[in-house]
């Protein structure tokens, strides 16, 4: 591919899995990687047949792993047997347990035919199937707002590819067709394929209808002065002008404004939660008053009563049964539980008793309303016709991402008056909320304990994980939520706000406050504050090493309006025993008294290993000596359970000593004041990266040493030789050593050889071993082992030092030179902890950017950024627990007004309300004193010394962008309309009112009146943001689950087989991979949207568009409803999709997904990001295969204005930038600028590359051929000169066919007689291919780099 050219879509980084023996459960499908013929009897998928009731037969395909209730659930969600939740499978008479495994199960054949029985309900199966009917009338709705906040997990996915509808594809398709001669991606960067998808996208017609085009052409040109003969030479080649000229079309971006942002709208779910409303079945499902059923009638197996009123307007009281459901003959004032058809028998209307029953409720309405059958078809039908990821529910609403912008308050407003939804509560958990009640702790060690010894195991063990985790979240974020809004009762009253502990269905709350002074002499609340998130970290990374016989409890942190909140399941007989004997390992009370029980001890032996801990003394205050593996501060007890668990883990890696030393403690004449605290801890990948640093340093220093030995040894010749051979094999030992951490695999086939190696190996020995308690207060080492402590103690100092002296200065040179590229704060947090280097060196790292440097301005701009904004989290956090809860959004909007909107409101402290006004804090609050605020905040937290005016510099011109932030930082949604940050003149909101009327509108008085309304409304409004744009605030959650490492594996193992140029094997490793993460996290996750991603790319790069677009549509979905509608990775997805797109033939489709990503990036980035450059050039490509030249050299322009902004003039991604854009100026005719830029580009490549090189002889043709060209276009005639730029541009576009054609048929140029055709007859596919980029690549030997410019025919 050339440099200027499209590039191929990124893998998207992401963790994936390895080969599964169990492939998803599927309807009448089959395993999606593994083919039948590869497997043997034993591992073929099980093809069964279910039959229901009604007639239905559904086929499925499972494998032996999965269960019976798995079957089962597949059959509720079938559209043939929907209404059945409450049965039995039986095979041969024979009652199948729910629980038991295909493969367990005896008799059952693979293709064996299973029944379904009606099974009798209980009170429980009844409120389940009477919440799945509602659930399913509804449809497709966001997350529980409680929990993840309004409008969560909501996709416009299809509101963007299919603007006027879900039926528009077809249109689509008809639109793009209307460009048949247009050329692809795919055309640029897959020449030769046989794919269809190329054969389609490549288009135009044969070469013998060429020719005959070209006779054509010639007709109707007459010669009548000399001048009129030029001019009729310059039209002598015309035979595909015709085909290179504009055609109309109304793409994404017509009248695209470079300058201009584009309005929040882009963001707006209002239309496609709206496109998600399904048809009308039935008015109301409620609950009977006649609830609870009476002890006698429970005798007669009644369970609960409902009320029903149809689209009819019938209203039935129904009973459900043991047997199901019936009309029973109540009414709202009087009860009588009688069956309807038995009690009202023989009167006239009046059918049997078998018309008012039925085992399912589904059923029954359907046989008392005709509507309601009517409505369910159709509402399945439009279910069906969305993509299954668009409509399928969340396992947890904790996984929902929120928008920040979400519909405003009449559009949150419930749509119908419905009684049944105050009573989804006891539907779902009983009148006693039974079903609530769990023990976390117990399910969770239960799952711990479930076997692992073979990958299905696993995936069924990583799976409960995965789903316990999101589910005690969800109760977590609901119960810390309760806990800050003073609804839920403290255990401790009497104490302090502070050290209030809570318990709520088993799971214990506390504040992340320093309640009990733990922390007093290391930072009090701001040292308990960052514990609680390492306690995180410090769970997350156990729970990893899954180490036998150590347990961890369920943990969640959650911050929620400037407080933070601990969520833990609850230990074992923690409340029974108040005193600290249950505490056998590290210390509870600061080291007072230490436990070091010898058996827990030997436990914690591989975690210590695996986190490269060493054993080192510690003593208590009675100067008695331990041994610990882990810090003093972590403590491990006994449960009465009898399983040893390890709690408070904020300790789980060493202190950064050199910031401890530097920035933690009092000196004269310091720069900055003291940081806030003294946990400062070194991250865990940090520690990994400088370990593994470490060995290979001392695998080199091995070598050479062994080298200089052989050397320095007098040998025989042959000996000599003999040992040269041994050192090379050693070296591939150690090398393979290092690259799998300490997992040696064979280099040779010869035992004698791998015994030599090994030999070799032996006296090499290596160990790093850090000291957890180095530099902490409870260290003693007084009558310690002086040499082994110390070099534990130097090793963490070591550590420390290549923090600061390694990591980051490399981070920043990547960043300076865009080999990392973050789009927001997000992104670049992990990017930073990917590499070991806590948040605060982000001060660092600016002070590493040059502050001048255009080039690094975007980079250094977002790091400046995350420190100002971090500055405003911590001021927002003070102000929350200062002031009432009721003044929250005040707060909010005081604060944004002062850092965003002091151009348009100086003083938004004016515009409080008079409770507000009493809080001096508030009151008192300006611009200038809150950008005084940020300043100490950035000089205490980050180190580094932020003047007021560029603070004001670096926010003016990007408040949109700093908004966006602002409100993912704190949690805050806002109402969705334009936020202004400059005060707007009268007319200009005029115009913008006036622009939204529809086209003809009558200016009636009613019009105007309404028309002055809405710009007064905007004229009036005090400030840029008002406390009722505020529409809620959310959780914010830290969960401790963690990604599967087989599944990382899988992933490694299908991209390296890409790479290596096994595409059969790495798809079908990759797509294993993606089947084992749908089988653990589910569809509705992050990390499969990003394996979809990754599978997407191999099918691109293998030329199966179709399939390339289908996986990356199911990314993009996904990771708008789990990651956000405007996340960095969900604007890639939508990139990769336009190529998809365009490469299948939809270039409309694509330049409307491109044209949405754009709008996305101006909301996140500012457009001086290098990746911008490649989509604008991206878009060029597209619409020059759409003939929007005009519109295509904008975007070639643009491409190369911010290259040469951020790279300079000298760098060959400018030069490629040129190349485009001087092809993009011959095509329209420019051939004047089209020279001067070619030139340009010629002269980089040839002083950078030399003559030989490729590009420079290239450009070197197209330079003579440009400048032949402009001298000609110059002597002719107005009307001459139109038709010379389309047959110049047809010539120009052809440069390279001839060449291309011999080196794919491998003939001579030089002994070929296209050395010396006439370019300009080549067809307008090619030629449009070409300026694609589709030649630059470097083209083999005996191609068109044998030719010259001078071979071709005037």
């Amino acid at each position: 591919m050339s440099h200027a050219e499209i590039k191929s879509a990124e893998a998207v980084a992401g963790s994936t899995p390895a080969a599964p023996e169990s492939t998803p459960l599927e309807l009448d499908g089959t395993s999606p990687s593994v083919t039948e013929t590869e497997l043997s009897p034993e591992e073929q998928p099980f093809r069964l047949t279910i039959k229901a009731p009604n007639g239905a037969i559904v086929p499925i395909v499972a494998t032996a792993q999965e269960t019976i209730q798995d079957i089962k659930q597949v059959i509720s969600e079938t559209p043939t047997t929907i209404e059945y939740s409450c049965f039995c499978l039986t095979l041969n008479g024979e009652r199948l347990n729910d629980f038991a495994e295909l493969g367990e199960i005896d008799g059952l054949a693979k293709d064996s035919q299973l029944m379904v029985v009606e099974d009798q309900y209980t009170e429980r199966e009844a409120r389940i199937h009477v919440s799945r009917l509602r659930d399913l009338l509804v449809g497709p709705t966001t997350a529980n707002p409680n929990v993840a906040g309004l409008d969560a997990g909501t996709s416009i996915f299809s509101t963007i590819k299919y603007p006027a509808g879900i039926d528009d594809e077809t249109a689509l398709t008809n639109a793009d067709s209307t460009c048949a001669g247009s050329s692809s991606i795919a055309d640029s960067e897959s020449e030769g394929t046989s794919s269809q998808a190329n054969k389609t996208a490549s288009g135009g017609v044969s070469e013998k209808g060429k020719q005959k085009s070209k006779k054509s052409g010639k007709n109707g040109h007459i010669a009548a002065s000399k001048q009129q003969s030029d001019d009729m030479k310059a039209t002598e080649a015309t035979s595909n002008a015709d085909k290179i000229k504009p055609v109309s079309i109304n793409h994404a971006f017509k009248d695209f404004d470079f300058d201009n942002a584009p309005p929040f709208k882009v963001l707006s779910t209002n239309r496609a939660i709206n496109s998600l409303a399904l048809p009308f079945c039935v008015r109301q499902i409620t609950l009977s008053g006649w609830n609870p059923v009476p002890r006698y009638r429970q005798l007669k197996g009644d369970l609960i009563y409902l009320l029903i009123t149809t689209i009819e307007n019938q209203t039935y009281h129904i009973t459900s049964s043991r047997d199901g459901f019936y009309v029973n003959s109540s009414t709202l004032v009087r009860f009588n539980p009688e069956p309807f058809g038995i009690s009202h028998a023989g009167q006239p209307g009046i059918r049997n008793q078998e018309f008012y029953s039925a085992h399912s409720l589904v059923t029954l309405l359907k046989q008392l309303s005709p509507k309601f059958a009517q409505g369910l078809v159709e509402l399945q039908k439009l279910v069906s016709q969305r993509e299954p990821v668009e409509v399928l529910p969340f396992v947890s609403s904790e996984q929902a991402a929120s928008p920040w912008l979400v519909r405003s308050s009449e559009n949150c407003v419930p749509e119908s008056y419905d009684m049944g939804r105050p009573q989804e509560v006891y539907l779902r958990f009983g009148a006693q909320a039974a079903d609530s009640m769990r023990d976390w702790n117990e399910e969770l060690q239960s799952i711990r304990e479930m076997p692992r010894s073979n990958l299905s195991e696993r995936v069924l063990r990583d799976r409960q994980f995965h789903k316990w985790h999101s589910e005690f979240a969800e109760a977590a974020v609901q119960g810390a939520i309760a806990v800050v809004e003073s609804e839920m009762p403290p255990l401790n009253p009497t104490d302090p706000d502070e050290q209030h502990m809570y318990l709520r269905d088993n799971i214990f709350y506390s504040k992340g406050f320093d309640g009990r002074e733990t922390f007093t002499d290391i930072g009090g609340d701001a040292a308990a504050h960052v514990a609680t998130g390492k306690d995180i970290s410090g769970v997350r990374l156990v729970n990893q090493l899954d180490a036998e016989g150590i347990n961890t409890l369920g943990s969640v942190v959650v911050d929620y309006r400037g407080v933070r909140v601990v969520a833990q399941s609850v230990v074992p007989g923690i409340f029974r025993r108040q005193d600290t004997t249950q505490i056998v390992y590290g210390s509870v009370d600061n080291g007072v008294t230490i436990g070091s029980d010898p058996e827990f001890h030997k436990t914690m032996e591989p975690i210590a290993k695996a986190l490269h801990f060493g054993e080192h003394s510690v003593f208590n205050e009675a100067g008695e000596e331990h041994k610990l593996y882990t810090s003093a501060d972590i403590k491990g007890l006994t449960g009465t359970d009898g399983r040893r668990y390890l709690l408070d883990l904020y300790r789980i890696t060493p202190v950064d000593v050199g910031f401890l030393e530097k920035d933690c403690e009092r000196s004269d004449g310091a720069v900055f004041p003291v940081y806030p605290h003294k946990l400062v801890l070194l991250r865990p990948e940090l520690i990994d990266i400088f370990w593994e640093t470490s060995v290979r340093k001392a695998v080199q220093e091995y070598a050479i040493e062994k080298a200089k030995e052989a050397e320095g040894k007098n040998k025989p010749a042959e000996e000599s030789q003999n040992d040269s051979n041994a050192t090379e094999k050693n070296k591939d030992v150690e090398d393979n050593s290092i690259k799998n951490k300490d997992k040696q695999e064979p280099v040779a086939d010869n035992p004698s050889d791998e015994a030599s190696a090994e030999d070799a190996m032996a006296d090499f020995e290596f160990r790093l071993e850090l000291n957890p308690d180095a530099f902490t207060p409870i260290q003693n080492m007084k009558n310690a082992d002086s040499s082994k402590e110390d070099a534990l103690t130097s090793a963490v100092r070591d550590a420390s030092k290549f923090l600061r002296e390694v990591s980051v200065p490399s981070f920043a040179r990547d960043l300076a030179s865009y080999s990392i590229s973050p789009l927001s704060g997000d992104a670049l947090k992990l990017a930073m902890h990917q590499r070991g280097i806590n948040m605060r060196y982000l001060g660092l790292i600016a002070s590493l950017l040059p502050a001048n440097a255009e080039s690094v301005k975007n980079v250094r701009r977002l790091v400046v950024f995350e420190m100002i904004l971090r500055a405003v989290k911590h001021i927002l956090r003070y102000l929350f627990r200062l002031v009432p809860a009721r003044l929250h959004t005040e707060v909010f909007v005081l604060i944004v007004n002062a850092l965003l909107g002091s151009k348009y409101c100086n003083n938004p402290a004016s515009c409080l309300s008079s409770e507000a006004k009493q809080i001096p804090e508030l009151e008192s609050l300006t611009p200038e004193s809150l950008v005084e605020q940020i300043r100490e905040q950035v000089a205490l937290r980050f180190r580094f010394s932020l003047l007021a005016d560029s603070v004001e510099s670096f926010v003016s011109g990007n408040e949109r962008i700093l908004l966006r932030e602002i409100c993912f930082k704190v949690g805050a949604q806002i109402s969705m309309r334009e936020y202004r940050f400059v005060r707007p003149e009268e007319s200009v909101i005029y115009a913008e009112v006036m622009s939204t009327l529809p086209s003809g509108t009558k200016m009636t008085k009613l019009v105007k009146r309404t028309v002055k309304e809405k710009v007064d409304s905007i004229l009036t409004r005090p400030t840029t943001l008002v406390a009722d744009d505020v529409m809620n605030f959310i959780a914010l959650t830290k969960v401790s689950i963690h990604n599967t490492s087989f599944a990382d594996e899988a992933f490694e193992a299908g991209r390296m087989s890409l790479e290596q140029g096994q595409k059969e094997l790495g798809v079908e490793l990759l797509l294993e991979s993606l089947a084992l993460h749908e089988q653990t996290f589910g569809f509705l996750h992050s990390e499969s949207a990003r394996c979809y991603a990754v599978v997407s790319l191999a099918h691109y790069d293998s030329g199966e568009y179709q399939l390339a677009a289908e996986f990356m549509t199911k990314a993009v979905i996904i990771s708008e409803r789990t990651v956000g509608l405007d996340n960095p990775l969900t604007i890639h997805n939508y990139l990769n999709l336009a190529l998809y797109e365009h490469a299948r033939g939809n270039t409309v489709v694509a330049l409307r997904l491109m044209r949405h990503a754009l709008d996305l990036w101006s909301i996140v980035n500012s457009p001086d990001h290098p990746d911008l450059a490649t989509a604008h050039n991206n878009i060029g490509v597209m619409l020059q295969s759409l003939r929007q030249y005009e519109d295509a050299l904008k975007f070639f322009k643009s491409c190369l204005d911010i290259r040469v902004k951020l790279l300079g003039t000298e760098h060959v991604l400018v030069a490629n930038a040129q190349h485009s854009l001087a092809k993009a100026y011959a095509i329209v005719g420019d051939f004047k600028l089209a020279v001067q830029t070619e030139r340009d580009a010629h002269k980089f490549f040839s002083e950078k590359y030399g003559s030989e090189d490729p590009r420079t002889k290239e450009t070197a043709e197209w330079l003579a051929e440009l400048t032949f060209n402009a001298v000609r276009k110059a002597k002719l005639s107005k009307a001459a000169q139109d038709k010379l730029r389309e047959v110049a541009a047809s010539n120009l576009m052809h440069m390279d066919r001839d060449g291309k054609h011999t080196a794919q048929n491998g003939t001579d140029p030089s002994s070929s007689s296209a050395g010396t055709s006439t370019k300009g007859l080549l067809p307008i596919d090619d030629l449009l291919k070409f300026i694609t980029g589709g030649s630059s690549k470097p083209k083999p030997r005996g191609g068109r780099r044998g030719k010259g410019p001078k071979g071709s025919k005037r």
